[in-house]
């Protein structure tokens, strides 16, 4: 989720990140997920995502990242906004639905994703990298989950 945020950063204008692997186990441990078996069954609390991000940041000299919540209700405008201006942002989904290519069975669930894109027509979409698959981007219906907080990541 954050990382790939903070790799998008990392390619524009901040690049002291490390490479993939390691900024995702720095951002598991500042956030506090639980993620190495056996202890752990991969949970971030979403409180944790955004200030796990900012210690991220902070420890690779960069203190004037801020990550801001959404609580529960994600404007469509905002979405469009934020992808417009080139900053992806995270969405943690409750009882998120089914995103392309996966199947029945795959539903996001309780999952937390880098939205990095979208689509506006008469069904909106939102264009998705996850942890699950690191190959292929996603995408799902704009919506299509109980409740949803959007966490954006600006410099």
């Amino acid at each position: 989720m954050g990382d790939t945020t903070l790799g998008h950063w990392d390619s524009n204008g901040y690049p002291n990140f490390p490479g993939e692997t390691t900024l995702i186990d720095e951002l598991a441990n500042a956030m506090g997920t639980s993620y190495k078996w056996p202890f752990g069954d991969g949970t971030t609390w979403p409180w944790n995502i955004g200030p796990g991000i900012e210690t991220v940041c902070n420890n690779h000299g960069y203190s004037n990242f801020d990550a801001s919540y959404v609580w529960y209700s994600i404007p469509w405008n905002d979405v469009k906004n934020e992808v417009n201006a080139n900053r992806p942002f995270v969405i943690c989904m409750l009882y998120g639905g089914l995103g392309s290519g996966y199947q029945p069975g795959q539903e996001y669930g309780n999952h937390c994703v880098t939205c990095i894109g979208y689509s506006d027509g008469s069904q909106d979409y939102v264009f998705l990298h996850d942890t699950w698959d690191t190959e292929n981007h996603h995408y799902i219906a704009f919506g299509s989950w109980w409740e949803a907080t959007a966490i954006w990541v600006r410099p």
